[in-house]
């Protein structure tokens, strides 16, 4: 027997047998669930997420049901309308299942996936009790009518710190006067895999700093589709209740505006679960706002399929992005149980909910495309040019034989980010935060995120930029420093300031490096880009100390730390640096951001976070800051060598002049000095190339690992000549050895041919 069977459930051997006969699509979704999805690992599960997916179900049965329970309503006098999932809804994930936090709320004996009454009832009380209420001009008043509707329990008001002053203390029991029935979709809902993937594990856990060297946790789950429309009713406990009817409004109300605002299920704080209804909701009683997010560059998007379907902006990516740049603004400031408190505050974690919640809606349509390098590279780059492959490694990959290409979206989608906070708490009996105060970090952390990050795989090398927004009273890096400080002073949070914090921070970071470029074509900024980043990392090829600037979880093998090998007293890094299987995985602390001026030409954004955690802080800083000068440096110049003309054109050599020219250009001879030009372009080997401008011969350095350390495209440099034809030039860097060669050829051949000189050469022929 195969490993995945002996690892099936306790199911009679009989049935399991039988069952494998059965297509999966045949197959009841919650039995495929619970009794036939055996788990491994989260690799495993995703397998087994997918083949709960495709179990189908009787749709013409449910729509027989859904009349039948029509009929019941209206005999109940029950209010009913229908919303739809504004986005992929998720609940139940821990009910017990084969799998590890994967469940999702079926039908018990139809299998499709509906909202449970009793969870429709919690999450319009809790918008009664934390909105509504603070809206109404009678607390008490309205506070006896949250009673009534939802009823009580003895104690079940107690550490309630909304219930108005005033309001009479009850004893005993009493049920509500509202019954919330299940919610039931109107056909068929398509299931999905979903997934959610943890950085920072030690940090929530409370053992580490947030930085970016913990390995990435990935866990799949199941989700219901967007777009998918459920019916929602409440009726009257009693039908001969006076105040009934008025009852099942008001929890209509509070209903439909907690699945607009404050979404069903599970996963609401990163957008899951939100509807859209056709009809406006009041009671919208919270701080909100709206800012449109515009891609500058190809961003590679993708869900737990990574597949065109998926490849799109999901709430959750988006969420910890800006996640990650509001900690930038506190980390050097705080103490790390103060850092992780105030974020939970702002953001909620495992346990308790956020006061910042995030939505976001596509406003546009878009075709996600392949990522196929050399189409790419052969399209809108210059010939022979690495820049592109470099800077988007791993996205076009062979493996076993096979290809993986990854979607991407094209600049110009866009999306509309909608930010809700509420009043806030800090943890551990500490001070409310005000839901403008709440609502104003979210911001902060969004103009960041637009200015100088990105979404998406290798958002670092500048893919998934988005364009700058304007945020009020924002307008640099100091303003985003002081609002923090603000912050901290107004809930009691002023720490000692930490000088060298492990994670990113605003206060350790460099000066950002912004270079205006004449490229208006995404893909050529960003090829120009990774040219000049590959150029840099060749220089350094052989210098243990390039580790500064990040390195994969996979590479090399296992290896000793990067600073174990140099001269100076040696650092332990944190344990969290080496994965499971010896890899060390050092994110790259540089940030590049390409968006567009007035005029439309790209404008790049560099921003250098150093770290302790990474290498001894001197020795980082020292090599992160060389990078800036390099990279400020090269693209200057490749700006001031290269127009852009939206399509680049390849660049050619210089054919031979004119006839009536040749005469005066003059063909140079093996060991003459000249003044030629460094190339972008290199050899196969990473060697430097070189072009002699009066006759436009281009050629290798065939000793180019001789050469100056601080030599760098666009550069004018004396080189000796190797050798010559019409077609190419070979050149050597001027070392003493070579020099002296020549010099010793020079006065050999006087000797033999009584002093004369070479016949001159002829020119182009």
């Amino acid at each position: 027997m195969r490993k995945a069977e002996r690892l099936s459930l306790a199911l009679p051997n009989g049935v399991t047998v039988l069952l494998r006969k059965v297509e999966v699509s045949q197959r009841h979704p919650g039995l495929q669930l619970d009794k036939f999805s055996p788990f491994e690992n989260q690799e495993a599960q995703k397998q087994q997420i997918a083949n709960v997916c495709k179990a189908d179900g009787a749709r013409d049965l449910l729509l027989t049901l859904s009349k039948r329970r029509a009929a019941k309503f209206a005999m109940l006098r029950a209010e009913s309308f229908r919303a739809s999932t504004a986005g992929p809804l998720t609940l139940h994930l821990a009910r017990a299942s084969g799998l590890e936090n994967a469940g999702i709320h079926l039908h018990p004996v139809y299998g499709f996936a509906c909202l449970p009454g009793s969870g429709l009832k919690g999450m319009a009380r809790a918008w009664a009790e934390t909105v509504w209420l603070a809206d109404q001009a009678d607390p008490v008043a309205a506070w006896d009518d949250i009673r009534a509707v939802f009823g009580r329990a003895p104690r079940s008001e107690e550490g309630k710190h909304w219930k108005p002053e005033g309001a009479d203390e009850l004893e005993g029991a009493s049920a509500g006067s509202v019954v919330f029935h299940d919610a039931w979709p109107t056909d068929w809902p398509r299931l999905e895999p979903d997934i959610v993937n943890n950085h920072h594990k030690k940090y929530y856990e409370g053992e580490d700093d947030p930085g970016d060297w913990d390995k990435p946790e990935m866990a799949y789950f199941l989700s219901v589709a967007a777009g998918t429309e459920f019916e929602f009713a409440l009726s009257p406990r009693m039908a001969d209740d006076g105040d009934g009817l008025r009852h099942v409004a008001l929890a209509r109300e509070w209903l439909q505006a907690a699945s607009v605002y404050d979404g069903a299920g599970a996963k609401t704080n990163a957008g899951y679960g939100r509807f859209r209804l056709d009809t406006q909701v009041p009671g919208a009683a919270r701080q909100v706002s709206d800012h449109v997010l515009e891609l500058t560059t190809p961003a590679f998007l993708a869900g737990a399929q990574q597949q065109k379907e998926d490849c799109d902006l999901r709430s959750a990516t988006l969420r910890g992005h800006l996640r990650w740049w509001w900690r930038t603004m506190h980390a050097a400031r705080l103490s790390r149980e103060d850092l992780r408190r105030l974020e939970t505050a702002i953001w909620g974690d495992a346990k308790a909910g956020a006061a910042l919640s995030l939505f976001i809606r596509r406003d546009t349509a878009f075709e996600p495309q392949r990522f196929d390098k050399d189409r790419i590279t052969k399209r809108h780059c210059e010939r022979n040019s690495q820049g592109i492959r470099y800077a988007a490694y791993g996205m076009d990959e062979r493996k076993r034989g096979k290809r993986y290409q990854r979607w991407y979206v094209e600049p110009g989608a866009r999306w509309t980010l909608t930010f809700s906070a509420r009043r806030g708490f800090i943890p551990e009996n500490g001070p409310f935060i005000e839901a403008a105060d709440i609502l104003r970090q979210g911001q902060l952390a969004l103009w960041m995120l637009c200015r100088y990050g990105g979404v998406g795989s290798k958002a670092r090398n500048g893919f998934g930029s988005f364009a700058d927004v304007e945020i009020d009273a924002v307008g640099s890096i100091r303003d985003c420093k002081d609002a923090g400080e603000r912050l901290h002073k107004s809930v009691g949070l002023t720490g000692r300031r930490i000088d060298w914090p492990k994670s990113s921070s605003l206060d350790s970071m460099l000066d950002v490096l912004e270079i205006a470029t004449p490229w208006h074509e995404s893909w050529f900024a960003l090829d120009q880009l990774g040219g000049a980043m590959q150029s840099f990392a060749r220089m350094n090829k052989h210098d243990e100390r390039k580790a500064a600037l990040g390195l994969p979880r996979k590479i090399h093998g296992p290896r000793d730390h990067p600073m174990e090998h140099q001269d100076h007293e040696r650092h332990q890094p944190p344990k969290s640096l080496r994965s499971a299987n010896g890899h060390w995985r050092l994110a790259a602390p540089v940030h590049y951001h390409f968006a567009p001026n007035a005029d439309g030409a790209m404008v790049m954004r560099m921003t250098v976070f150093p770290s302790p955690a990474l290498l001894d802080i001197k020795i980082g800083r020292k090599v992160l800051t060389k990078l800036r000068s390099y990279m400020a440096a090269d693209l200057e110049k490749r700006a001031n060598a290269h127009s852009n003309r939206g399509r680049k054109r390849p660049t050619a050599r210089l054919p031979p002049g004119p006839a009536d020219d040749r005469s005066t250009v003059r063909l140079p001879r093996p060991g003459e000095r000249v003044e030629a030009l460094l190339l972008d372009e290199k050899t196969k080997k990473g060697g430097w190339k070189a072009k002699h401008e009066p006759t436009g011969l281009q050629g290798p350095l065939q000793n180019s690992g001789e050469g100056p350390d601080d030599a760098v495209a666009g550069q004018r440099v004396q080189l000796v000549v190797a050798s010559a034809n019409p077609r190419v030039i070979c050149f050597n860097w001027p070392t003493p050895e070579i020099e002296a060669r020549l010099r010793s050829k020079q006065s050999g051949g006087s000797k033999r041919r009584g002093g004369g000189s070479r016949r001159p050469s002829r020119g182009w022929r």
